[in-house]
């Protein structure tokens, strides 16, 4: 994928890319098990984890979810989001890869995998938002989002790439409702004087690597 608006000098460092890891960078196989009595009485994928609301007596393992060398082992690389990936690393991106995971159990191992892909982990940061103990996938996903990054007013233009639309239809809720300070923040550090203050964008990741932007 090209990045025509971004191929000047004076992007580099004000652009963040956001971008998930599971189905959206590799092709992953961890399933996160739901325990009620003792027994498990499902096992949900990626996709269903996002959206799987506990019922009265359920709690998650998430045992699969924390394994690293299951991750380097049996992730496979969706070709397409890795060369992008590359891409924006290449440009100058500020590059946060943002989970529904919560920390590995091997952290060395994990980055191995990246490593395995000639991606260095130097050129980005890994959120967890597992780590994160009250509200869904998406909400805690647009909470570091908004608390770690947008409030910094550093960036002028934001990207989002996740597999599963209702997370890039959450971060898209961004467009109405960032207060005005953080906006005037954002206009006093990058010194904007006229035009758009904030670009928002978010593309789901199909199967295949290729992208759709959501409105």
């Amino acid at each position: 994928m090209r990045f025509p608006e971004f191929l000047t000098g004076s992007n580099k460092g004000k652009t963040l890319a956001i971008v998930d890891i599971d189905d959206t960078i590799f092709e992953t196989f961890a399933q996160i098990l739901v325990i009620k009595d003792g027994k498990v009485v499902k096992r949900l994928n990626n996709q269903e984890f996002n959206r799987y609301i506990l019922g009265p007596g359920e709690t998650f393992d998430f045992s699969e979810f924390r394994d690293a060398k299951l991750f380097y082992k049996t992730s496979k690389p969706i070709q397409r989001m890795i060369e992008r990936l590359k891409t924006m690393i290449k440009l100058g991106f500020k590059v946060i890869l943002l989970t529904a995971r919560a920390d590995f159990n091997d952290k060395e191992t994990f980055l191995a995998t990246f490593k395995k892909y000639d991606i260095n982990p130097d050129d980005f940061y890994v959120e967890r938002a597992g780590n994160l103990v009250r509200g869904t996938i998406p909400e805690r996903k647009l909470y570091i989002i908004v608390k770690k990054y947008i409030s910094s007013g550093l960036y002028r233009k934001i990207f989002f790439y996740d597999d599963y639309i209702g997370n890039c239809k959450q971060f898209l809720k961004l467009k109405t409702t960032i207060p005005n300070e953080i906006l005037d923040k954002i206009k006093k550090i990058n010194n904007v004087t006229d035009g758009e203050i904030l670009t928002i964008r978010a593309y789901q990741v199909l199967k295949d690597g290729s992208i759709v932007e959501v409105k």
